[in-house]
C-alpha cells in the first residue's frame, strides 16, 4: 500500500469556438467542478507512498490513482498542496473539488464533508526503537508517548488500538518521524506502509513495527464538499472503471509491493464500517 504521475494533456471540456461561456458552464456542472475542464485536487506532499515529493514531482499511489479517474472523467488534475489536517475544511470551503490522500472514511468525518467509496484499505502500525520496551503486546504501549499525525484515523482510534498510551499530536510524518529519531517520542502509530518509508529513512536505528493492526473497517476514500453528488457518482464509476481495466492494482503492486496482492474478491470499492 505506480508509475510516476504522467500528467497526459487533456482536451478541456467545453474550450473551443462558438459559445464558450455557455459551454464552459455545461462543462463545469457536468461533475460540480469549480473550473471548467479541471478536477482540483487538495493533498499533503510528505506521506510515502500515497503522496510525496520525487525529484520536484508530486507522486504516489493517490497522486497516480485519482489522476487516471480524472482521465476518466475527461477533466484534467490540479494538484494543491496541504497540511493533511487542513484538507477537509478545506474542501468544504470550495478551495478545492476533492481530497485525495489517504483520508479514512470515519463516521465523524461523514459529517463534514461526503465521501466516494473505499479505494485503498490496509494496516496500522507502531514504529519503534528495538530498546524501546514497545513488543508485540498491546499492553507495552501503556504509559509509552506514542506519535500519531493529528487528525488521522490512527489519532481517533489510538485509545482503541493503543490503549493507556501516551499520545502525541505532530501536524506531519516529517515531524513525527524526527520526535522518534530524536527520543522524544518511544514509538509512531501510523499507517504501515509510511513507516516502512521511515525505517528506510533511518536504517541506522534499526526501527521495526513490532505491533500491526488490520485497517480493512477504515478503507480511504476521495472526500468532496457537501452535497456535491454529481461529482461523487462521477468518482465512484470511474474507481470501478479503473479497477475493472487494471490500473488500479498496477499502481498498488508498484507502491506496495511488501504487502499482499489483494485476490480478484478484494479488490475495491470498499465499504467503511459505521
Amino acid at each position: 500500500m505506480v508509475l510516476a504521475v504522467a500528467l497526459l494533456s487533456f482536451t478541456a471540456v467545453g474550450c473551443g469556438s462558438g459559445s464558450s461561456t455557455g459551454q464552459a458552464g455545461s462543462a463545469a456542472n457536468t461533475y460540480g467542478v469549480g473550473t471548467s475542464g479541471t478536477l482540483k485536487i487538495g493533498t499533503s506532499n510528505n506521506t510515502k507512498p500515497y503522496t510525496y515529493q520525487e525529484n520536484g514531482k508530486l507522486v504516489g499511489f493517490d497522486v497516480d490513482l485519482i489522476t487516471a479517474v480524472a482521465h476518466k472523467l475527461k477533466l484534467k488534475p490540479q494538484f494543491v498542496s496541504l497540511e493533511f489536517a487542513g484538507l477537509l475544511p478545506a474542501v468544504n470551503n470550495k478551495q478545492f473539488d476533492v481530497a485525495a490522500a489517504a483520508v479514512g472514511i470515519t463516521p465523524p468525518r461523514k459529517k463534514m464533508v461526503d465521501f466516494s467509496d473505499g479505494y485503498l484499505a490496509g494496516y496500522f502500525g507502531v514504529l519503534t526503537r528495538p530498546k524501546s520496551g514497545i513488543t508485540s503486546d498491546v499492553a507495552s504501549v501503556k504509559g509509552k508517548r506514542i506519535a500519531v499525525l493529528q487528525g488521522s484515523i490512527s489519532d481517533m482510534n489510538s485509545g482503541t488500538f493503543i490503549p493507556g498510551a501516551q499520545i502525541v499530536r505532530f501536524p506531519d510524518n516529517n515531524t513525527a518521524d524526527l520526535a522518534l529519531k530524536n527520543n522524544r517520542v518511544d514509538g509512531f502509530f501510523n499507517d504501515f506502509e509510511p513507516n516502512l518509508a521511515i525505517t528506510k529513512k533511518y536504517p541506522d536505528l534499526h526501527l521495526k513495527q513490532p505491533i500491526t493492526v488490520p485497517a480493512t473497517d477504515f478503507p480511504a476514500g476521495w472526500a468532496v464538499r457537501k452535497g456535491n453528488t454529481k461529482l461523487l457518482s462521477g468518482l465512484n464509476r470511474a474507481l470501478k472503471e479503473v479497477v475493472a481495466d487494471g490500473t488500479w492494482l498496477k499502481l498498488y503492486k508498484k507502491y506496495f509491493p511488501q504487502d499482499p496482492v489483494p485476490s480478484s474478491s478484494e479488490l475495491p470499492p470498499y465499504t467503511a464500517k459505521g
